[in-house]
């Protein structure tokens, strides 16, 4: 007499492990109870019960890795050695073809599978969530206006109108659009934030997200240029305006409303690959492109990227309107975002797309360094040997925990005048300002990569031909809010914690 069928018998008979393997149990055992002998069961077991179901594992070798970075520091080389460490593990994953580092490539935490920043990838009919980050559709809008405007004027106006820091507007001052109107809210990876939407709208967050205020003057060979490539409104105003404009640039991505998106879509993904794939990390989980979940994703994705750009056209149209004047040209451009080329899905964490869009012209893009740089005006290269990505910025050698290190003094605490020092040395001759009061060294630019040596690689390894410049002038970023009594008490309670433990460890290794 047969033994009572298991989970080992099936496996042996060819099925996977994964979830559905229980399922699958359950019912042989329902149609052993019915008498069917072993062999029939299995063949009617398959029928329900297809092997195949379960085949999704990670491929022996990883995929294709190019690398658009050159390291000429020690600090740069183990920069480099991380992000292709992180890239090698994600690269295993079997739904992704090849996969491109970027010049302002840098890592992050986040486990196995984590993709860094400035990382890009081509998918085969998936959409990985944690391949575009929390931060969904963080992304780059210029307006250019007449340059007759002095700065701290612009400025002046722009600090009232944009709204940088944690959470949304206050109750009261609260914006509208009508992309909210959009009937979108029963695809359940939108479903019940509408109100999410409507909180977000006319904020820029924190982090590296910023208003920056400059000026740019084109030459004819760069006006020549743009109209070669089939931008012919920008050359036309280049032409009427003798090529000299203000701009505003702004910088974030779809908010709240993006990050619940986001953490809704991991769920999903990690969900979907527990039932149908083995060893998969968390950061590298994904629902396939066809399936009904991620076709919901898809489009759940594209609402995040209209809402973040009409976003940023609020901020500019309300800064304009105080201004009493209108935009000339407006560009802009994804850089954490999955968009389709064909049947693939390129995914960007921190890569701008350079490719040529649906009428075959380049793709204008904006690559900013830093607060006190230019930003680039690109056009994209479409080279094809690195995805045809550029960089979104500047990256970073050390994080922002490393960076401010060097400004604090023996109690942890950082110093005024070392900060103040920094800040005036960086940003002499510009207009900088911090909305929530305090200045955050570690988004100033000696958080960031040599923008010069980026700049280089972008020429280096052909990803963008640079088509105009724009010259800070002034920014805005949200800064550090004043620490509260409790908040001080607290950091410096675990301070004298971790103080103690050293101390500790030092006696228990003396011993």
């Amino acid at each position: 007499m047969n033994m009572e069928i298991k989970a080992r018998d099936l496996i042996a008979a060819g099925w996977h492990e994964g979830r559905r393997l229980g399922a699958a149990l359950r019912r042989a055992r329902q149609l052993e109870a019915e008498g069917i002998d072993r062999p029939t069961l299995l063949m009617q077991l398959e029928e329900e019960f297809p092997k195949q179901l379960i085949v999704a594992l990670p491929r022996p070798e990883p995929a294709p890795l190019a690398e658009a970075i050159a390291a000429e520091t020690a600090e740069e080389a183990d920069n480099v050695s991380k992000v292709r460490q992180s890239m090698t593990e994600l690269l295993h994953m079997p739904v992704i073809d090849r996969g491109v580092i970027m010049p302002d490539a840098c890592p992050v935490g986040g486990g196995p599978g984590t993709i860094p920043v400035g990382g890009a990838i081509a998918v085969e009919n998936a959409i990985i969530p944690g391949a575009h980050s929390a931060d969904i559709c963080c992304s780059m809008f210029a307006t250019f206006f007449p340059a007759n405007h002095p700065t701290k004027e612009i400025m002046d106006h722009l600090q009232k109108v944009t709204h940088f820091g944690w959470g949304g507007r206050p109750r009261g001052d609260q914006w509208t659009s009508p992309v909210l109107e959009e009937p979108v809210w029963d695809n359940p990876f939108l479903n019940g934030l509408r109100s999410r939407a409507q909180d977000f709208l006319g904020t820029q967050g924190d982090g590296n997200h910023f208003a920056y205020v400059g000026g740019i003057e084109f030459d004819e060979s760069q006006r020549a240029a743009l109209e070669t490539a089939g931008y012919t409104d920008l050359s036309h105003w280049i032409e009427r305006r003798d090529g000299k404009f203000n701009v505003l640039v702004t910088h974030h991505g779809s908010r709240g409303l993006g990050a619940d998106v986001y953490k809704r879509g991991v769920k999903a993904a990690v969900k979907w690959c527990r039932e149908n794939a083995k060893d998969i990390p968390k950061g590298a989980a994904w629902l396939p492109a066809d399936s009904p979940e991620g076709r919901s994703y898809w489009d759940a994705l594209q609402f995040a990227g209209r809402w973040t750009k009409q976003n940023h056209a609020l901020i500019h149209e309300a800064l304009l309107k105080r201004l009493g004047q209108r935009a000339l040209v407006q560009v802009g451009n994804e850089h954490n975002f999955v968009w389709k080329r064909g049947d693939v899905f390129m995914h960007g964490k921190g890569a701008t797309p350079a490719w040529k869009d649906d009428k075959g012209r380049p793709l204008l893009g904006l690559i900013p360094l830093n607060m006190a740089r230019e930003i680039l005006l690109v056009l994209g290269n479409d080279n094809e040997d690195y995805l045809s990505f550029c960089p979104h910025g500047a990256g970073r050698n050390r994080s922002r925990t490393a960076t401010l290190a060097d400004f604090r003094n023996d109690d942890g605490e950082l110093d005024p005048g070392r900060v103040k020092q920094s800040l005036d040395e960086t940003t002499a001759g510009l207009d900088v300002r911090w909305f929530s009061g305090e200045p955050d060294l570690s988004e100033s630019p000696i958080g960031y990569k040599d923008a010069t040596k980026v700049k280089a690689q972008i020429a280096q390894f052909d990803l963008a031909q640079v088509v105009g410049e724009i010259q800070p002038r002034g920014g805005i970023m949200a800064g550090e809010a004043p620490e509260q009594p409790w908040q001080k008490a607290r950091r410096l309670k675990r301070a004298a914690h971790k103080a103690d433990r050293r101390e500790g460890s030092a006696e228990t290794t003396d011993v």
